[in-house]
Protein backbone atom coordinates (compact mmCIF):
# COMPACT_ATOMS: atom_id res chain seq x y z
CA UNK A 1 0.00 0.00 0.00
CA UNK A 2 1.53 3.33 -1.01
CA UNK A 3 1.53 6.57 1.01
CA UNK A 4 -1.42 7.98 -0.93
CA UNK A 5 -3.50 4.90 -0.09
CA UNK A 6 -2.50 5.30 3.55
CA UNK A 7 -3.70 8.90 3.46
CA UNK A 8 -7.07 7.81 2.09
CA UNK A 9 -7.39 5.07 4.71
CA UNK A 10 -6.55 7.55 7.45
CA UNK A 11 -9.21 9.89 6.12
CA UNK A 12 -11.83 7.15 6.19
CA UNK A 13 -10.91 6.11 9.72
CA UNK A 14 -10.98 9.65 11.13
CA UNK A 15 -12.45 9.90 14.62
CA UNK A 16 -16.24 9.56 14.58
CA UNK A 17 -18.82 10.53 17.18
CA UNK A 18 -19.46 7.55 19.48
CA UNK A 19 -22.66 8.51 21.28
CA UNK A 20 -26.32 8.35 20.32
CA UNK A 21 -27.36 8.26 16.70
CA UNK A 22 -24.16 10.10 15.66
CA UNK A 23 -22.18 6.87 16.04
CA UNK A 24 -23.55 6.01 12.59
CA UNK A 25 -22.27 9.27 11.09
CA UNK A 26 -19.29 8.79 8.76
CA UNK A 27 -17.29 12.01 8.72
CA UNK A 28 -15.17 11.10 5.68
CA UNK A 29 -18.28 10.36 3.60
CA UNK A 30 -19.88 13.61 4.75
CA UNK A 31 -16.81 15.57 3.69
CA UNK A 32 -16.81 13.93 0.29
CA UNK A 33 -20.44 14.87 -0.23
CA UNK A 34 -19.65 18.42 0.89
CA UNK A 35 -16.99 18.63 -1.81
CA UNK A 36 -19.45 17.54 -4.49
CA UNK A 37 -22.11 19.91 -3.18
CA UNK A 38 -19.82 22.94 -3.25
CA UNK A 39 -19.95 23.04 -7.06
CA UNK A 40 -22.50 25.60 -8.24
CA UNK A 41 -24.41 25.89 -11.48
CA UNK A 42 -22.13 28.61 -12.85
CA UNK A 43 -18.87 26.83 -12.05
CA UNK A 44 -16.86 25.42 -14.93
CA UNK A 45 -14.13 24.09 -12.66
CA UNK A 46 -12.70 24.65 -9.18
CA UNK A 47 -9.20 24.46 -7.76
CA UNK A 48 -8.38 22.59 -4.56
CA UNK A 49 -7.97 25.96 -2.86
CA UNK A 50 -11.46 27.08 -3.90
CA UNK A 51 -12.96 23.79 -2.74
CA UNK A 52 -11.09 24.12 0.55
CA UNK A 53 -12.48 27.61 1.13
CA UNK A 54 -16.05 26.67 0.25
CA UNK A 55 -16.09 23.53 2.39
CA UNK A 56 -14.03 24.86 5.29
CA UNK A 57 -11.64 21.92 5.03
CA UNK A 58 -7.83 21.82 5.08
CA UNK A 59 -6.33 21.77 1.61
CA UNK A 60 -4.53 18.50 2.37
CA UNK A 61 -7.87 16.86 3.21
CA UNK A 62 -9.44 18.25 0.04
CA UNK A 63 -6.56 16.87 -2.03
CA UNK A 64 -7.23 13.34 -0.76
CA UNK A 65 -11.00 13.61 -1.18
CA UNK A 66 -10.66 14.98 -4.70
CA UNK A 67 -8.27 12.17 -5.60
CA UNK A 68 -10.77 9.57 -4.40
CA UNK A 69 -13.74 11.18 -6.13
CA UNK A 70 -11.75 11.42 -9.36
CA UNK A 71 -10.94 7.72 -9.20
CA UNK A 72 -14.68 6.98 -8.97
CA UNK A 73 -15.68 9.33 -11.79
CA UNK A 74 -17.45 11.92 -9.63
CA UNK A 75 -14.82 14.54 -10.49
CA UNK A 76 -12.56 14.98 -13.50
CA UNK A 77 -9.33 16.94 -13.75
CA UNK A 78 -9.76 19.53 -16.47
CA UNK A 79 -6.44 21.34 -16.19
CA UNK A 80 -2.94 20.29 -15.16
CA UNK A 81 -2.22 21.58 -11.69
CA UNK A 82 -5.47 20.66 -10.03
CA UNK A 83 -8.67 22.21 -11.41
CA UNK A 84 -11.63 19.89 -11.27
CA UNK A 85 -15.15 19.66 -12.68
CA UNK A 86 -18.07 17.39 -11.86
CA UNK A 87 -17.84 14.02 -13.60
CA UNK A 88 -20.46 11.91 -15.33
CA UNK A 89 -21.11 9.82 -12.21
CA UNK A 90 -22.80 12.84 -10.62
CA UNK A 91 -24.96 13.22 -13.71
CA UNK A 92 -26.25 9.69 -13.22
CA UNK A 93 -27.26 10.48 -9.65
CA UNK A 94 -28.99 13.72 -10.61
CA UNK A 95 -30.77 12.13 -13.54
CA UNK A 96 -32.13 9.36 -11.34
CA UNK A 97 -33.56 11.89 -8.91
CA UNK A 98 -35.09 14.09 -11.61
CA UNK A 99 -36.62 11.05 -13.29
CA UNK A 100 -38.62 10.42 -10.13
CA UNK A 101 -40.05 13.92 -10.26
CA UNK A 102 -42.73 13.22 -12.83
CA UNK A 103 -44.64 16.14 -11.41
CA UNK A 104 -42.43 18.44 -13.48
CA UNK A 105 -44.14 17.18 -16.62
CA UNK A 106 -47.60 18.22 -15.50
CA UNK A 107 -46.33 21.36 -13.75
CA UNK A 108 -44.46 22.85 -16.70
CA UNK A 109 -47.45 23.97 -18.86
CA UNK A 110 -49.29 25.28 -15.80
CA UNK A 111 -46.22 27.21 -14.73
CA UNK A 112 -45.76 28.60 -18.24
CA UNK A 113 -49.34 29.84 -18.30
CA UNK A 114 -48.86 31.74 -15.05
CA UNK A 115 -45.43 33.01 -16.09
CA UNK A 116 -46.93 34.47 -19.26
CA UNK A 117 -49.82 36.03 -17.34
CA UNK A 118 -47.54 37.64 -14.76
CA UNK A 119 -44.61 38.45 -17.04
CA UNK A 120 -42.47 36.61 -14.52
CA UNK A 121 -40.23 33.62 -13.88
CA UNK A 122 -41.62 30.53 -12.12
CA UNK A 123 -39.51 27.78 -10.60
CA UNK A 124 -39.82 24.51 -8.74
CA UNK A 125 -37.20 23.71 -6.14
CA UNK A 126 -36.10 21.39 -3.35
CA UNK A 127 -33.92 22.06 -0.31
CA UNK A 128 -30.22 21.29 -0.31
CA UNK A 129 -28.70 22.19 3.06
CA UNK A 130 -29.04 26.00 3.37
CA UNK A 131 -30.31 26.60 -0.16
CA UNK A 132 -33.19 25.85 -2.47
CA UNK A 133 -31.98 24.34 -5.73
CA UNK A 134 -34.10 24.79 -8.83
CA UNK A 135 -35.32 21.61 -10.54
CA UNK A 136 -37.57 23.29 -13.12
CA UNK A 137 -37.71 26.85 -14.46
CA UNK A 138 -40.06 28.57 -16.90
CA UNK A 139 -40.14 32.23 -17.83
CA UNK A 140 -42.30 34.61 -19.76
CA UNK A 141 -41.19 36.30 -22.96
CA UNK A 142 -40.89 39.57 -21.04
CA UNK A 143 -37.46 41.06 -21.56
CA UNK A 144 -37.13 41.67 -17.80
CA UNK A 145 -37.85 38.09 -16.72
CA UNK A 146 -35.21 36.57 -14.42
CA UNK A 147 -32.66 34.34 -16.15
CA UNK A 148 -32.07 31.76 -13.41
CA UNK A 149 -31.64 28.16 -14.60
CA UNK A 150 -32.20 24.61 -13.38
CA UNK A 151 -29.47 24.08 -10.79
CA UNK A 152 -29.52 27.69 -9.58
CA UNK A 153 -29.49 28.10 -5.81
CA UNK A 154 -31.41 30.59 -3.69
CA UNK A 155 -30.79 31.17 0.02
CA UNK A 156 -33.30 29.80 2.51
CA UNK A 157 -33.36 32.83 4.79
CA UNK A 158 -33.93 35.74 2.41
CA UNK A 159 -35.70 34.37 -0.68
CA UNK A 160 -39.44 33.80 -0.92
CA UNK A 161 -38.91 30.20 -2.02
CA UNK A 162 -36.60 29.55 0.91
CA UNK A 163 -38.95 31.13 3.43
CA UNK A 164 -41.86 29.08 2.06
CA UNK A 165 -39.85 25.95 2.73
CA UNK A 166 -38.89 27.06 6.23
CA UNK A 167 -42.47 27.95 7.14
CA UNK A 168 -43.66 24.46 6.19
CA UNK A 169 -40.79 22.43 7.60
CA UNK A 170 -41.22 20.53 10.86
CA UNK A 171 -39.88 22.05 14.06
CA UNK A 172 -37.20 19.36 14.14
CA UNK A 173 -36.05 20.21 10.61
CA UNK A 174 -36.08 23.96 11.33
CA UNK A 175 -33.92 23.43 14.41
CA UNK A 176 -31.49 21.32 12.38
CA UNK A 177 -31.30 24.03 9.69
CA UNK A 178 -30.64 26.76 12.27
CA UNK A 179 -27.96 24.58 13.87
CA UNK A 180 -26.28 24.03 10.52
CA UNK A 181 -26.35 27.75 9.74
CA UNK A 182 -25.02 28.66 13.19
CA UNK A 183 -22.12 26.22 12.78
CA UNK A 184 -21.05 28.23 9.76
CA UNK A 185 -21.53 31.64 11.34
CA UNK A 186 -23.53 33.08 14.25
CA UNK A 187 -24.97 35.79 12.02
CA UNK A 188 -26.12 33.13 9.53
CA UNK A 189 -27.96 31.37 12.32
CA UNK A 190 -29.69 34.58 13.34
CA UNK A 191 -30.60 35.34 9.73
CA UNK A 192 -32.13 31.86 9.47
CA UNK A 193 -34.25 32.46 12.56
CA UNK A 194 -35.45 35.72 11.05
CA UNK A 195 -36.25 33.93 7.78
CA UNK A 196 -38.33 31.35 9.65
CA UNK A 197 -40.21 34.06 11.55
CA UNK A 198 -40.85 36.00 8.36
CA UNK A 199 -42.07 32.90 6.53
CA UNK A 200 -44.46 31.95 9.33
CA UNK A 201 -45.82 35.49 9.51
CA UNK A 202 -46.33 35.64 5.75
CA UNK A 203 -48.14 32.31 5.71
CA UNK A 204 -50.45 33.46 8.46
CA UNK A 205 -51.29 36.64 6.56
CA UNK A 206 -51.15 35.55 2.91
CA UNK A 207 -51.01 31.75 2.75
CA UNK A 208 -47.62 32.04 1.03
CA UNK A 209 -44.13 33.40 1.66
CA UNK A 210 -42.84 36.68 0.28
CA UNK A 211 -39.59 38.46 -0.44
CA UNK A 212 -39.84 42.05 -1.57
CA UNK A 213 -36.35 43.29 -2.41
CA UNK A 214 -34.90 41.17 0.43
CA UNK A 215 -33.04 38.50 -1.55
CA UNK A 216 -31.93 41.05 -4.15
CA UNK A 217 -32.69 44.74 -3.88
CA UNK A 218 -34.55 44.87 -7.22
CA UNK A 219 -36.41 41.51 -7.14
CA UNK A 220 -39.88 40.71 -5.77
CA UNK A 221 -41.30 37.23 -5.34
CA UNK A 222 -43.84 35.00 -3.64
CA UNK A 223 -43.67 31.24 -3.05
CA UNK A 224 -45.63 28.23 -1.80
CA UNK A 225 -44.46 24.87 -0.43
CA UNK A 226 -46.24 21.60 -1.19
CA UNK A 227 -45.90 17.82 -1.41
CA UNK A 228 -47.51 15.79 -4.18
CA UNK A 229 -46.59 12.36 -2.84
CA UNK A 230 -44.47 10.62 -0.26
CA UNK A 231 -41.88 9.43 -2.75
CA UNK A 232 -40.31 12.81 -3.55
CA UNK A 233 -39.09 15.55 -1.20
CA UNK A 234 -41.21 18.49 -0.18
CA UNK A 235 -41.13 21.00 -3.02
CA UNK A 236 -41.53 24.76 -3.32
CA UNK A 237 -42.69 26.93 -6.20
CA UNK A 238 -42.04 30.62 -6.61
CA UNK A 239 -43.07 33.40 -8.94
CA UNK A 240 -40.80 36.41 -9.18
CA UNK A 241 -39.16 39.07 -11.24
CA UNK A 242 -37.81 42.61 -11.23
CA UNK A 243 -39.60 44.89 -8.80
CA UNK A 244 -39.92 47.47 -11.58
CA UNK A 245 -42.40 45.20 -13.39
CA UNK A 246 -43.76 43.03 -10.56
CA UNK A 247 -45.12 45.17 -7.75
CA UNK A 248 -45.94 43.86 -4.31
CA UNK A 249 -49.61 44.64 -4.87
CA UNK A 250 -49.76 42.78 -8.19
CA UNK A 251 -48.08 39.70 -6.77
CA UNK A 252 -50.32 39.58 -3.69
CA UNK A 253 -53.62 40.55 -5.29
CA UNK A 254 -53.39 38.99 -8.76
CA UNK A 255 -50.66 36.36 -8.84
CA UNK A 256 -51.03 34.83 -5.36
CA UNK A 257 -54.50 33.27 -5.86
CA UNK A 258 -53.39 31.79 -9.18
CA UNK A 259 -50.21 30.38 -7.67
CA UNK A 260 -52.15 28.82 -4.79
CA UNK A 261 -54.60 27.23 -7.22
CA UNK A 262 -51.75 25.90 -9.35
CA UNK A 263 -50.19 24.25 -6.31
CA UNK A 264 -53.51 22.75 -5.24
CA UNK A 265 -53.76 21.09 -8.64
CA UNK A 266 -50.29 19.67 -8.30
CA UNK A 267 -50.95 18.37 -4.78
CA UNK A 268 -53.94 16.43 -6.05
CA UNK A 269 -52.10 15.03 -9.08
CA UNK A 270 -50.54 12.11 -7.16
CA UNK A 271 -47.43 12.26 -9.32
CA UNK A 272 -44.03 11.10 -8.06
Amino acid sequence: MNSRDNDIEDLASAEEPKTGEDRYFITALSRGLDVLSCFRSGDVSLSNQQISERCGLPKSTVTRIVYTLSKRGYLIQVEPGGRYALGTATLALGSSMLARMDIRQIARPLMQELADYAGATLALGVRDRLSIIYTEVVRSTATLALTLQVGSRLPLASSAIGRAYLANASLQERNAIVKLATELDDSAGEAMREGIARGLQDYQEYGCATSFCDWQKDVNGIAVAFRSSGTIPAMVMNCGGPSSSLSREFLIDEVRPRLLELVRRLESSNFG
